[in-house]
């Protein structure tokens, strides 16, 4: 008689192997760490509940910039349903073992208070950025929407008086540490705004708002008027030396400015005049995401004096939850 084997099914992970395989060093390195850190282990993915990182649940998003052929994703660092109270330090480990420098104690401390007894929904994920020699590691802590007293963070005074102008309709959300460039940068997001806002954002990073409106139209193929793509409206600014304006970047709901996946894709190739080819690649290999679900998350646009801004965007990696066939 023949005796048959059971089935060993496929890696859940395998599709997403290869498209790391595929960017060279860069995957390379970044699959090692991201097994390292537990998010990918010998058998697939980590089984951890959906994160609330991707609209699709996936616990890591890679962004692609224009003109920029490094490797970049951001990842939790522990199951998204466990608690995240010590998020931070569990990333501050991750980046030690990395041989990265940590934020001074100081951030530390004020990111810690500023976390406090509030109610978090992830505490804390890694940053990492390949270009093929370079590593770059980032801390992304979650900040309360209430945490204004961060704003003494900020290098460059112009920023406070337009946080100020804004109001309270300005909800903070994070802070990210470049370990590399020692950049600090504050994230917030708007409810409700309009262009109106622009000139007020553009005014400190000293950029032309008649610039980042054309740029929001020609991604979006909007109508130019006084509404803005999107409902909600994300902004942040990076702190650099004293001398220099701080950066401004704006994000938008890929989904609520431009569709569904497919209608994405199609502006981001339309848009992107040089082709991103990690993109390419990992639309090559995506499936369709879940009925009501998009694997695009973000599109953000960094402003530049005299230069149109640089689109990046950012997708879910190949994932699917664990719980869906329970």
């Amino acid at each position: 008689m023949f005796a048959f084997s059971p089935a060993i099914p496929s890696r859940n992970d395998l599709d997403w192997c290869w498209y790391l395989r595929r960017q060279g060093k860069a995957g390379e390195v970044l699959e090692r760490i991201l097994h390292d850190i537990g998010v990918m282990h010998p058998g697939g993915w980590a089984e951890w509940a959906p994160s609330t990182l991707t609209d699709t649940g996936a616990p890591l998003t890679l962004t692609f910039k224009r003109g920029d052929a490094a490797l970049e994703v951001t990842t939790e660092v522990a199951d998204p349903a466990s608690d995240p109270t010590n998020r931070v330090n569990d990333v501050c480990k991750i980046m030690q073992d990395l041989g990265a420098d940590l934020p001074s104690a100081a951030l530390r401390d004020v990111i810690s208070a500023a976390q406090g007894d509030v109610q978090l929904r992830y505490g804390a994920r890694l940053g990492l950025r390949h270009d093929g020699t370079n590593l770059d590691v980032i801390l992304y802590a979650e900040l309360p929407a209430a945490a204004c007293d961060l704003l003494g963070l900020m290098s460059t005074a112009p920023v406070k008086p337009v946080l100020n102008d804004i109001g309270d309709s300005a909800k903070t959300t994070m802070l990210a540490f470049n370990a590399t460039t020692k950049d600090v940068t504050i994230y917030w997001v708007v409810e409700g705004a309009n262009r109106t806002i622009l000139p007020k954002l553009a005014a400190p990073a000293a950029v032309s708002h008649d610039t980042l409106s054309r740029a929001i139209d020609q991604m979006a193929t909007a109508e130019s008027g006084p509404e803005l793509p999107t409902r909600k409206l994300g902004f942040s600014y990076t702190a650099r030396d004293d001398d220099a304006a701080p950066e401004l970047t704006l994000y938008f709901s890929a989904k609520h400015m431009l569709g569904d996946d497919a209608e994405v894709e199609q502006r981001v190739r339309a848009y992107a005049i040089d082709p991103i080819n990690a993109y390419t690649h990992l639309m090559d290999i995506q499936a369709e995401a879940p009925a009501g679900r998009a694997r695009h998350s973000l599109v953000s646009m960094t402003a530049h004096q005299n230069a149109e801004p640089t689109l990046a965007i950012s997708v879910a990696a190949p994932w699917h939850s664990p719980f869906e066939s329970m």
